[in-house]
């Protein structure tokens, strides 16, 4: 079985049209490669800024919390203070408020006895008294 020039040529004809079809599908492989790794960069860009704004976004918070947290914990002693404070005027109220009592009490007892009646009807005797005289 010899091969004749024609079936040679038909050959190397399929052959050279075999290798054409391989290069194409290669190349139209690299351009597909080529567009994602394109892509690829391009979405790995964009998510490398996104992270670095949420690292300095978190940072800001965390700045922020930082903040807060000392401005609660000074809130909180103001607040102990006060409340220490608040206890103390209470008890000073409370003294004040027996101290009020116990002189209305004395008041009430000095104002019953018969030494005081006797003394707001002298009272109200002698300017008359005085003026009849």
């Amino acid at each position: 079985m010899s091969l004749t020039n024609q079936d040679y040529e038909s050959l190397l004809t399929e052959v050279i049209n075999e290798v054409n079809s391989v290069r194409n599908k290669y190349d139209a492989f690299s351009q597909f490669t080529e567009a994602k790794v394109a892509q690829y960069v391009l979405e790995q860009k964009s998510l490398s800024n996104r992270v670095a704004q949420y690292v300095l976004e978190q940072k800001s918070l965390s700045n922020r919390i930082d903040q807060l947290t000392r401005d609660l914990a000074v809130t909180n002693a103001q607040r102990a203070q006060i409340q220490a404070e608040l206890v103390a005027l209470n008890t000073r109220v409370e003294k004040i408020l027996m101290q009020r009592d116990k002189a209305r009490n004395r008041v009430k007892f000095l104002e019953a006895t018969r030494t005081y009646r006797l003394e707001q009807k002298l009272r109200s005797l002698v300017p008359q008294f005085l003026r009849s005289k």
